[in-house]
Order: structure tokens, then C-alpha cells, then sequence
């Protein structure tokens, strides 16, 4: 069944799936197309799924906690994201206590009890990569805010010394106004600069 009416607002998003059950991670393949995201590729191990998120670089996994093999999907998700930072959505069909508190300490982006609805499943993958985009962004924008800023802070500083030691030696009449000129054009010259870093950081906080 195709399910036309979703619109994926983010379906240039490639989607990590990590299932061991055969006919489950084929209908979670047909819902991930027919939401209109791309398939990143389909992993039924922890350590398959490790490989295949580093080969292709998934924006976002679904991964089946109970997993064949020495590895489950709970400590696969944990390498996954610590390599990659990718927000991982976990799919069960256990909800004890135990399991939960293990896979809530890896700071997933959302938590799906089979069988999966595949309205529920598209509602989730859509608020997790966009809360992680989103985040990233804001990231990126925080790092550049302090960028600027320690960009500012010296030339500022150089400014302010420059100027109070040209008001000392014009006060002791040790410097005559030939130098006073040369040093006030090179301050000119610095604030320019300063008034450039200013105006990327005023694009940067206001930036849409």
C-alpha cells in the first residue's frame, strides 16, 4: 500500500535500516520509499550496520534493539552515533524497564514499539532529522559566534593600548603631530577591520 499523501519535507534524507526480521525491514524499506525518502541501505547486524553507516553516511537509523549476533542495536546505535552524529530511532517489540533505561542512556531521537504504524513512523523521522538539523545548525552557529567574537576581542584591545599611549606621549609632548597622523591612520585602519568583523556578526545572529 503507498501512502501518497505523506510529503516528506526532508526527502533528501537517507535512512539507515537495521532489522534482522526479513519481512519487517522490507515493509519499513517500502514505507521509508513511499514517504518519499531514500534508502541508505538494510543491515540485519550491529556490527553490518556500523559498516554500512560509515560507507554511507546516513542522515538518520532505525534499528531494531534485538539483533542477531554478539552485538545488539543498542550498543551498535551507541557507535554509530558517537562516529557518525546521526540521531537513531529505535524499533522494538520489548518494552521492559531494563531495556528501555539502556536504550533511553543512549540519547535516541525516538523509541517505536512493533508492530510500527507507519503514520507514527514517518511522524517520528521527520521530528528527529529536523530536531538534529537543527541542532547542528545551531552548533555551527554558536561556533561561529565564538569565532568572530575572539576575532574582536584582540584587534579591540591593540586599538585601546595604541590610543591611551598616544594621549600619554602627546600629554609629555614626546611625540610630535607627524606621528600622532601616522598612528591615527594605522587605528583608522584597525577599526576598519574591526567594523568588518562586526558586520559578520551581525549577519550571523540575523541570518534566516
Amino acid at each position: 500500500m503507498k501512502y501518497e499523501s505523506y510529503q516528506s519535507s526532508l526527502n533528501d534524507a537517507k535512512i539507515l535500516i537495521v532489522e534482522d526480521e526479513v519481512i519487517i525491514a522490507m515493509a519499513l524499506e517500502d514505507s521509508v520509499h513511499d514517504f518519499g525518502y531514500l534508502v541508505a541501505g538494510r543491515a540485519t547486524t550491529g556490527q553490518r550496520a556500523i559498516d554500512l553507516a560509515m560507507e554511507t553516511q546516513p542522515d538518520l537509523a532505525l534499528i531494531d534493539i534485538r539483533l542477531d549476533g554478539d552485538m545488539d542495536g543498542i550498543e551498535a546505535a551507541e557507535k554509530i552515533s558517537g562516529r557518525l552524529n546521526i540521531p537513531v530511532i529505535f524499533l522494538t517489540a520489548y518494552s521492559d524497564e531494563e531495556t528501555l533505561s539502556r536504550a533511553i542512556r543512549t540519547n535516541p531521537y525516538g523509541y517505536l514499539i512493533k508492530p510500527i504504524r507507519p503514520r507514527e513512523l514517518y511522524t517520528t523521522i521527520e521530528t528527529a532529522i529536523y530536531k538534529h538539523r537543527a541542532f547542528v545548525a545551531e552548533k555551527a552557529r554558536v561556533a561561529c559566534l565564538s569565532a568572530v567574537t575572539s576575532k574582536l576581542e584582540n584587534p579591540v584591545e591593540q586599538v585601546k593600548a595604541s590610543l591611551n599611549g598616544l594621549v600619554s606621549s602627546i600629554q609629555k609632548g614626546t611625540m610630535d603631530l607627524d606621528d600622532v597622523e601616522v598612528i591615527l591612520h594605522a587605528q583608522v585602519d584597525e577599526l576598519e577591520r574591526v567594523r568588518a568583523d562586526l558586520r559578520e556578526l551581525n549577519d550571523t545572529i540575523f541570518q534566516a
